[in-house]
């Protein structure tokens, strides 16, 4: 049985199964050991079925606008098109948004490092050490005197310093690669020292 090729229309469940391959060839490659943790991180198209309500929502209005006048029989049938697309434009938009996770992030933890896998064919694989990590703990407020959680992030970078993406530390994943990297930075500190 032949290899289908990941195209713009790569249904959840193939991309994920893609990604978890070419993340356990690099693992091994690296030598990371075993997974522990995956993190599906996301699309940047998130949401998009939410916002296709806006144009759905006017093309309600100038429908329903249409309807309640007494025109020809075009502007009625153009009141009929504005209605259908209500419908069409969230669905197609929930469509395409489902179809879209191929490109998405996806963090796979292992035992010595992670892989980061980004769209069809970025893989990162690092060892903790050539991990590099920023926590920071951002607190939300809403309204005046009032206080919203607090949150503690670990944002990942790749060796060279670029982003990769970020991770609550709340997240079972989270937690393993923040211990990961302690243990890396005391090893090292003990070799600086002895």
């Amino acid at each position: 049985m032949g290899r289908r090729a990941m195209v713009w229309g790569t249904l959840s469940s193939e991309a994920n199964a893609e990604a978890l391959n070419r993340a356990e060839r690099a693992a091994a490659q690296r030598g990371l050991g075993e997974r522990t943790h995956t993190v599906h991180v996301g699309s940047r198209l998130t949401g998009l079925g939410c916002v296709s309500a806006f144009p759905a929502l006017g093309c309600l209005i100038a429908g329903l606008g249409l309807l309640g006048t007494t025109h020809g029989a075009g502007l009625t049938a153009l009141a009929g098109v504005l209605l259908a697309l209500v419908v069409a434009i969230p669905a197609a938009a929930l469509w395409t948004e489902g179809r879209l996770t191929h490109r998405d992030l996806r963090l796979y933890v292992f035992d010595r490092g992670l892989v980061v896998t980004r769209g069809r064919t970025e893989t990162l694989a690092m060892t903790w050490p050539e991990v590099r990590v920023a926590e920071r703990t951002e607190t939300s407020s809403y309204g005046q005197h009032s206080h919203g959680a607090t949150v503690h992030w670990l944002y990942l970078q790749r060796p060279d310093g670029l982003p990769l993406t970020r991770i609550n530390t709340n997240n079972p994943a989270g937690v393993a690669i923040s211990r990961a990297v302690a243990k890396c930075r005391e090893r090292k500190a003990a070799v600086d020292e002895g």
